[in-house]
């Protein structure tokens, strides 16, 4: 048997691996979206704000799991999508040419009546993590946000159950890996700040947005950094639960703002501009810069090789000059990340 082992390619044994893995994930992933969560009462009264371009048959299966869950409503927005949206039972809003995801959530979270808000991409899915999340939310009112866990698909075709490493480090920092519901003190939340800044990870107050005018920037790409670092900021009370609450697909092979490669990459410096108009703290400026830094390095993995010159550019600028005033509350908490941040000046 050992000599049959050696005789079969190390490349084979993987793929098959590989395959069996993700037939196992694909089983959970049709477990989930068949289920019916349990409803126990009283839910959040909680809005789902769901934006969608030219993907009718994924929002179709989100939709199926969706009216199960005891939403207080369901709003999708038609970002332009070639063949209008049909769908039942919600708010149907329509953008006749695509303005992109950011205002598409703007618009979203304009016709809530709930006083929470849930925002979820039509290609991911809610678990029923999420109904015990809200049936737990409930009795903890009030509060700004509540930031939870998720499913990144990656990790499951690895054969593994939850998000990435890289998140979940921030969230060991904070001392809050481990627990249903509770509350996240401020001291940590420069750790928490520095988790992914994806819309759909958090359950918010639907006043607390709208009274902070907390939004989506109205850029291509990276809309959604304004709206994660402007909660951490105007935030008084903020809770975290380990329940992974929303199945988040990642599809190289989809057109997702996550794969966009061209110079629609360079918007990325206008989402941050609300960011630093802010005048965040000394803590979150150092997070911030944290931040950037290991969003650039990734943007500029997927960016086509024509186009970082000016992208790199933009970053030396961004460091060395628009963010200069940060320098000294920098210098003061982490030298070595002051010296990355000029090294290329």
């Amino acid at each position: 048997m050992s000599r049959l082992r050696r005789l079969v390619p190390r490349r084979l044994k993987r793929l098959v691996r590989n395959q069996q893995q993700r037939a196992q994930v694909r089983a959970i992933h049709r477990a989930h979206a068949r289920s019916k969560p349990p409803a126990p009462a009283p839910l959040l009264p909680t809005a789902l704000v769901i934006p969608v371009h030219n993907d009718a048959l994924r929002l179709a299966r989100l939709l199926d799991v969706a009216n199960d869950m005891g939403f207080a409503e369901i709003i999708v927005v038609d970002d332009g999508s070639d063949t209008p949206i049909i769908a039942e039972n919600v708010t149907l809003i329509r953008h006749n040419t695509p303005l992109g995801p950011g205002p598409a959530r703007n618009a979203g979270l304009a016709r809530v009546t709930a006083p929470y808000t849930l925002f979820i991409d039509s290609d991911d899915l809610p678990t029923p993590d999420l109904a015990l999340l809200l049936a737990d939310l409930a009795t903890a009112t009030p509060f700004d946000f509540c930031l939870f866990k998720h499913i990144d698909s990656r990790i499951a075709n690895q054969g593994h159950w939850g998000q990435p490493e890289g998140d979940e480090m921030h969230w060991q920092a904070a001392g809050l890996a481990i627990g249903a519901l509770r509350d996240a003190p401020s001291a940590v939340w420069s750790d928490l700040v520095q988790t992914t800044n994806y819309p759909w990870n958090k359950v918010y107050r639907t006043a607390f947005l709208t009274d902070h005018n907390i939004r989506c920037a109205d850029v291509t790409v990276h809309e959604d950094i304004a709206l994660h670092w402007l909660s951490f900021f105007h935030a008084t009370r903020v809770l975290t639960s380990d329940r992974t609450c929303v199945w988040h697909l990642i599809d190289p092979d989809a057109a997702r703002q996550s794969n966009r490669s061209g110079a629609e990459r360079l918007a990325l410096f206008d989402a941050l501009a609300p960011v630093v108009a802010a005048d965040p703290a000394p803590a979150m400026r150092v997070a911030f810069v944290r931040f950037v830094l290991a969003l650039t390095t990734w943007a500029r993995t997927v960016m086509d090789a024509k186009h970082l010159p000016a992208f790199d550019a933009a970053l030396i600028q961004w460091l060395t000059q628009t963010v200069q005033h940060w320098h000294d509350d920098i210098a003061a908490a982490d030298p070595a990340l002051l010296t990355r941040m000029t090294a290329g000046s």
